[in-house]
């Protein structure tokens, strides 16, 4: 809408006497009282400047009563008389005051004043820059394995087993990724397969309850490996190593051989003839930490120490803090083994104990640990007891400290 320039002469005549409390023009009351739109009254105003603010007889009436501010003068009497005693006497109120302004309009005006926002900026990608080696390790997923809940209590198929290898390394990523991640050590094997075979067999003969081919379980593991290390690859450049085992001796192993062929080319994913071996034990090594890996069925826990020794002499001087990553068991089982055996947690039926009593800190003697599997009992296990606690875990190191943390993720 456009005005007259006699109307933009009334707004700027009106700015004169108009006012806030505070001296600014009141942009609602000015519109009102020349009929122009607030936001006609606000374009005037910028592009004029303000008009001066107070009548002189506003001022003169002000200085008279000792007023520094005509602001705080909220009314006064003109007298005006000639000798002979005629004239006139008017009470006049100051429209400067302040006390005439209606709150609404105030609030309205002030949320108009507010500046809008600027323009929305994307996200940038958030990659968190740290100094830990984050552990992942997916320990006896066991795909193929079935388990009917009328029966255990449990219901465990290959969907299931593929959601927790996914989203169970997306939750760990979450709950890690603050901490500052700089490398990650993606662990592979450790019965990622229930069979070896066509037949429905472990590799030494044993009969499975299973769920799919073997074909169909095979190709299942390998998309959802895959699909977790392209996650993991978004924290942090990743190094890949395998576990044999004694459930898929023979096809867990080719699952990891295909899985880092697919990602061979793939930025920031890494393997290595000697990481992905058929050697029984592997060892990595990370600062002052060195680990060993193995899935726990074979050598004894009294002989992990020396065999450490003995396989990982050129490293095992230079690091302070020595672990070993089991797997086989399905539980939580923590110990330090110096002279003595040291229990530190260990998962029972329906608990988990954690002992207190002396300090063991990092460096002191050798740690081992057996991992947590996401996989549930199936009908052997369920009928004898053994109810693990399922859920997939990571651990933190610092490269001199040790293990700074661990997460879980429960199912």
């Amino acid at each position: 809408m456009s005005y007259s320039p006699e109307e933009y002469m009334r707004v700027l005549e009106l700015a004169k006497t108009i006012r806030k409390p505070n001296g600014d023009p009141y942009i609602e009351g000015i519109a009102k009282a020349s009929g122009v739109h607030r936001d006609a009254v606000r374009r005037t105003l910028h592009k004029y400047g303000t008009p001066n603010a107070y009548d002189p007889e506003i001022l003169a009436a002000a200085h008279a009563g000792g007023i520094t501010d005509p602001r705080n003068l909220s009314h006064f009497w003109k007298i005006q008389k000639d000798s002979e005693g005629n004239g006139y006497s008017l009470f006049v109120k100051n429209p400067d005051s302040g006390q005439d302004i209606n709150i609404c309009d105030l609030v309205r005006e002030t949320i108009q004043e507010i500046p809008l926002p600027g323009p929305k900026l994307d996200k940038r990608p958030l990659k968190t820059p740290g100094e830990h080696l984050l552990v992942i390790d997916l320990a006896d997923v066991h795909f193929l394995k079935l388990a009917v809940k009328t029966e255990t209590g449990f219901e465990y198929n290959r969907a299931v087993a593929r959601h927790r290898v996914i989203e169970g390394t997306r939750a760990l990523l979450k709950l890690a990724e603050p901490m500052g991640v700089a490398r990650i050590l993606f662990v592979l094997g450790n019965d990622i397969l229930h069979v070896d075979g066509p037949r429905a067999t472990t590799t030494s003969g044993t009969f499975q309850d299973t769920e799919g081919t073997v074909f169909q379980g095979f190709k299942d593991a390998s998309f959802a490996l895959e699909e977790a290390i392209r996650l993991a690859s978004k924290v942090a450049d990743v190094d890949l190593i395998h576990c044999m085992s004694n459930h898929d001796w023979l096809l867990g192993w080719g699952v990891s051989q295909t899985v880092a062929a697919r990602l061979h080319s793939t930025p920031g994913v890494y393997s290595s003839d000697y990481n992905l071996s058929e050697a029984h034990r592997k060892y990595y090594r990370f600062g002052s930490n060195l680990f060993g890996l193995t899935h726990g069925d074979g050598a004894k826990e009294e002989k992990l120490y020396g065999l450490m020794v003995s396989e990982a002499r050129q490293h095992i001087s230079e690091c302070r803090n020595l672990y070993w990553l089991l797997h086989h068991v399905h539980h939580k089982d923590r110990k330090t083994r110096g002279e003595l055996v040291y229990v530190r947690e260990k998962d029972h039926n329906g608990m988990t104990a954690v002992m207190a009593g002396q300090t063991m800190i990092e460096g002191t003697h050798i740690n081992i640990e057996y991992v947590r599997s996401p996989s549930a009992p199936d009908s052997w296990h369920d009928r004898n007891g053994y109810v693990n606690r399922q859920a997939v875990e990571c651990f933190l190191y610092h490269p001199q400290l040790g293990q700074r943390a661990r997460f879980t993720e429960y199912f």
